[in-house]
């Protein structure tokens, strides 16, 4: 009942004759990373964001993406739906998504807080996820220092603790625009699962290539997710 409102107010919204959407920035972005001893264990992705003004103030962003876990063939589906309010000192947005995986779909939203400069960029959100039919929270924060105008440097932070699930994820990041709407990424960081029965702490590797789009070359935030957090099983 509660989406079936959230989806009708929507479609209210979007069809008032007095706002107009304007698409403000999207990307498509080819990932794959994997544990660093063992890359048959890994993950290849495809993702994809766009963002639209409703008006001045208020944008929505759909992020939806597919990723092959390789180490235990299973695919991921996963789309998260963002409300941003641009009218204050930061970004301030609120996301609810799914990510369906072995048969079974995990719910996760939240809060996020962001606010972008010509030099920094910075993250940080906190909310609640399910893990089957359990829950519990879910929380992050990343932050990028652009050194030249094509090159950046960036250090991420994510977390999930649900009942009998424990993921967290460290990572330092480099990216660099081949062209103005290109960039390739490379990361290198600590991943750790503390399960019902095994726990372990393992460093990983990635990397991506992203084409952005739009005037503004992108969207106000990244995606959301628990297993999101994980780069291969």
């Amino acid at each position: 009942m509660k989406t079936l409102a959230a989806v009708s107010a929507m479609a209210l919204v979007l069809a008032s004759p007095a706002l107009a959407l304007d698409f403000m920035g999207g990307n498509v972005t080819l990932g794959y990373s994997g544990l660093k001893n063992d890359m048959d264990t890994s993950r290849a992705s495809l993702t994809g964001q766009a963002e639209v003004g409703i008006t001045p103030s208020v944008s929505l962003q759909l992020d939806a993406g597919v990723s092959k876990f390789l180490g235990v063939d299973e695919t991921e589906h996963n789309l998260t739906l963002h409300g941003i309010w641009h009218d204050g000192p930061a970004d301030l947005g609120v996301f609810y998504g799914g990510e369906r995986i072995a048969g079974d779909t995990k719910n996760f939203y939240g809060f996020e807080l962001g606010q972008q400069t010509e030099q920094f960029d910075v993250e940080l959100y906190v909310g609640r996820g399910e893990n089957f039919g359990w829950d519990g929270i879910m929380g992050g924060v990343s932050g990028r220092y652009s050194v030249t105008p094509q090159f950046g440097l960036g250090l991420a932070y994510d977390r999930a603790d649900i009942e009998n699930l424990d993921l967290s994820r460290v990572a330092l990041q480099a990216d660099y625009a081949v062209r103005p709407d290109i960039t390739l990424g490379a990361e290198i960081g600590s991943f750790r699962a503390d399960l019902s029965d095994s726990w372990g702490r393992e460093t990983f590797v990635g990397v991506n290539a992203k084409m952005s789009f739009g005037a503004n070359g992108g969207t106000s935030f990244n995606r959301r997710g628990v297993l999101n957090i994980i780069p291969g099983l």
